[in-house]
């Protein structure tokens, strides 16, 4: 379980996550995008169940910091995120 921040106007690095996880935005707004362009539009109180082995990013394009708790159902040795280089 990881409590994550993103600040405001951040964008996140291209990533995957090999495993499951869902979780819950605490604050703010966040901005789902993968590498087909599908778009997820989240806010404050929204569930969030991510993309599994997909390339994606968020970002934060609002003026306060989107907070999310996370948990991952994953694979000790495993990472949980995989950034594209």
């Amino acid at each position: 379980m990881l409590r994550i921040t993103i600040p405001p106007k951040k964008k996140l690095e291209i990533h995957k996550h090999p495993e499951i996880n869902a979780g819950v935005l605490l604050s703010g707004a966040l901005t789902v995008i993968s590498e087909k362009n599908d778009t997820l539009y989240l806010k404050k109180g929204d569930p969030i169940v991510e993309l599994v082995n997909t390339w994606h990013y968020g970002e934060n394009e609002g003026d306060i910091p989107a907070e999310i708790i996370v948990f991952y159902a994953g694979i000790e040795g495993i990472p949980i995120t995989v950034l594209k280089h």
